[in-house]
């Protein structure tokens, strides 16, 4: 079945910045990245680990650990055309947003063998979640049960419900952690790298179903990965982070044959392709990821930057800009002269 994709998002973030207090200082795992979703589309965020991709996703659905908090930016969720609700401004303890977990936002978790609960039954895990959040009797909800675990290619529901968590493969226990997030038939999933430490087939098998059922009821899914083949794959728009910002976004098309920030390029060039030189060593990345408590000023990915321009990338911080009719990027290539660029000026953080 194809669903229209309207004009407006189902989801909008906007200059999120989510920040984790401690005694050695300030870690800004998020900040100021901006984003859209749209109902029957998928968009993946891509970067290497660190970048703060599982952190955004888990500031959506408010369940950031402490000492983490959101700082400032909006989280837009519309579920009707008149209606916006901020989930920003949520208590994250809160009866509404915990209304809005599963119910409206679904999230696959990284590891579903620590997401579900070790001394509880796959069935009582789903039950519980479908009489929170549907109302149902507990027969309803145990033929409910069964039903979604069928949907998602689970051999024998029936039995599989009476079975704890460890007694599933890895393959299978991420396809009950799938079928528990759309046992409320959420308009958004968010799937953070939901192929990690699967083999290569039950990979292929996730990510069909995961397409599958967008087709079905046209929900919108956010994939967080730093696979750039799954994204190839499932992906209509693509976010690049690094050092929690956006800096590059646009239409899969569009970032895979044209990316126009460095470090987009440069992960794409680290991907192996049948056409490579066998045994030929493959392009990486200079350096690495700089850490939390030592961000770089100006461009954050300056330091590593084969385009670095002095004078300029390590002095001003780059706009994300529009460049193309659908593609945006955070870089000086694309942008005005330095002397136009805002100078930095050290922000005043909540307790200082």
């Amino acid at each position: 079945m194809e669903y229209e994709v309207s004009d407006t998002p189902l989801l909008s973030v906007r200059d999120l910045k989510t920040y984790f207090f401690s005694d050695e200082g300030v870690i800004k795992a998020v900040d100021g990245a901006s984003f859209e979703v749209h109902a029957g589309r998928t968009l993946g965020i891509v970067g290497e680990s660190g970048c703060g991709k599982s952190v955004t996703a888990r500031s959506i659905l408010r369940i950031v650990e402490e000492p983490g908090r959101i700082v400032g930016g909006e989280i837009v969720l519309r579920q009707r055309a008149s209606s916006e609700l901020d989930l920003a401004k949520l208590n994250p303890n809160g009866r509404h947003i915990r209304s809005i977990r599963t119910g409206v936002i679904a999230y696959v978790f990284q590891e579903p063998m620590t997401s579900f609960s070790p001394v509880h039954t796959i069935g009582n895990q789903i039950v519980e979640a479908l009489r929170t959040h549907r109302k149902l009797n507990n027969r309803e909800a145990h033929e409910r049960g069964i039903d979604l675990l069928q949907r998602v290619g689970i051999p024998r529901p029936r039995e599989r419900m009476d079975e704890f968590p460890f007694q599933l493969s890895g393959g299978l226990r991420q396809r009950a952690m799938i079928a528990m997030a759309l046992s409320c038939d959420p308009q958004l999933l968010i799937a953070d790298e939901p192929t990690t430490a699967l083999d290569v087939t039950t990979q292929a098998q996730i990510l069909d179903l995961l397409w599958d059922l967008q087709e079905q009821n046209g929900m919108a899914i956010m994939l967080i990965t730093h696979n750039l083949g799954v994204v190839a794959e499932m992906a209509d728009d693509v976010v690049v982070m690094y050092l929690g910002r956006v800096v590059e976004q646009g239409p899969v098309e569009d970032i895979f044959y044209s990316p126009k920030h460095p470090y987009t390029r440069l992960l794409l060039q680290s991907i192996p392709s049948v056409h490579s030189v066998p045994r030929a060593k493959l392009p990486t990345i200079s350096g690495s990821i700089p850490h939390p408590y030592n961000r770089p000023q100006g461009c954050p990915f300056h330091p590593r930057c084969p385009s670095f321009m002095r004078g300029v990338c390590e002095a001003h911080e780059p706009e994300l800009l529009l460049v193309t009719d659908h593609q945006s990027v955070s870089c000086f290539l694309y942008q005005p002269p330095v002397e136009e660029a805002p100078v930095l000026q050290r922000e005043v953080l909540p307790g200082d």
